[in-house]
């Protein structure tokens, strides 16, 4: 067997393997990058010009489009003080403040999550919007000082003239609205549903904490203590209703009882005064029997009294104990809330820059084929 040729080997050229698809080779990493410089070198005016566009355009807006600072403030408090209940009734909603409850859900409002829907519920909201505040030393609807303060006229009721323009009546109850105050109070709601939050701020605590966040630091001081105030009052008439339908009734009792004794007495004196010298056995029973019926009823009145009395007591003990832990302070956290009106011009004109620099070398490309 003859040996090959070393001329013949040294003359065959190698064999150059292509590179698998997932591999990129050095060279043409670069030859990319060279691309692209040239790219940029060719369309730069057009990249600076667009982002310069959008920069400025965006500007502008966040200058047309500025937002006024939020006045940021909250109260804790604790929520206590009732003993109306049973001691398995206390212990049960205090499990369920605590989370620990494993029966069905506790049907009082006032505890855990069920507390945190009320006090934002907009029939409690109306109530203290619809309250006559002091701020600045005058009396004022607090609903007519948010409209002026809170920004709502500016926003929401920009292109409405007559929302604008409009303000409340002092005493009048919500169910006398007409349909524009039922308008307005809805807009008003419903801006207030997402400036404030009720919240439990630690889960093992049985803290509450009521925060706000609105245009105007009076504002948001004065209505997170009237709206603290107006679930306080709520609570007290809702917590001890049927104590205090105990308590009417035993007054009414009482007097009821107090005419009739009074009537008994008085036909009790005149008979004495006109039988003053009867001796016979049907006068004196006839005074016996009006003497008897008025110890009977000085009995029940006096009962009918004390009765009362403890029932008072006993609303007393029932009423609830609002103790605010942390009361708003001045001066509110001031927020100012920016736009991102020129981050957002950068961004759509770097965007339309590489569309326009990729059709542009794509037409390129094309008429250089042809």
């Amino acid at each position: 067997m003859t040996p090959p040729d070393q001329n013949n080997i040294a003359n065959t050229p190698y064999v150059v393997k292509p590179l698998p698809p997932d591999q990129i080779s050095p060279k043409s990493v670069v030859l990319t990058v060279l691309k692209l410089k040239n790219v940029v070198r060719r369309n730069w005016k057009v990249l600076v010009v667009l982002l310069l566009i959008g920069g400025i355009g965006g500007f502008i807006y966040d200058l047309t489009h500025e937002k006024k600072p939020l006045y940021n403030a909250s109260i804790t408090f604790n929520l206590g003080g009732g003993s109306g209940g049973s001691n398995f009734g206390e212990l049960g909603a205090l499990a369920g403040a605590f989370g620990l409850s494993s029966g069905a859900p506790d049907a009082n409002i006032f505890v855990g999550d069920n507390f945190q829907i009320y006090a934002k519920s907009r029939p409690v909201v109306e109530k203290t919007l619809m309250r006559t505040v002091k701020i600045n030393g005058q009396d004022t609807l607090l609903i007519d000082y948010y409209i002026q303060h809170s920004g709502i006229r500016d926003e929401e009721w920009e292109e409405s003239d007559s929302l604008r323009a409009f303000a409340f009546r002092k005493g009048k109850k919500t169910e006398e609205f007409n349909r524009q105050e039922q308008l307005a109070m809805s807009d008003i709601y419903t801006r207030i549903k997402s400036e404030m939050s009720v919240q439990q701020p630690e889960r093992k605590s049985s803290f509450m904490e009521i925060r706000a966040s609105m245009q105007d630091e009076q504002l948001t001081a004065v209505f997170l203590s009237t709206h603290l105030e107006t679930i306080e009052e709520d609570y007290r008439k809702k917590q001890t209703k049927k104590t205090r339908e105990m308590l009417d009734l035993l007054d009414n009792r009482a007097d009821s009882l107090a005419r009739v004794l009074t009537g008994t007495e008085s036909r009790l004196a005149q008979y004495i005064d006109q039988n003053q010298q009867v001796v016979a056995a049907q006068g004196r029973i006839n005074e016996t029997k009006l003497t008897r019926n008025s110890t009977f009823l000085s009995t029940l009145y006096y009962q009918a009294l004390q009765s009362a009395d403890n029932m008072r007591l006993s609303l007393i003990r029932e009423a609830p104990l609002f103790t605010i832990i942390e009361p708003v302070t001045f001066p509110l956290y001031r927020e100012i809330v920016t736009t991102n009106g020129k981050q957002i011009g950068i961004a759509l004109a770097l965007l339309l820059s590489f569309l326009i620099i990729f059709f542009r070398e794509t037409y390129r490309s094309v008429m250089r084929e042809e």
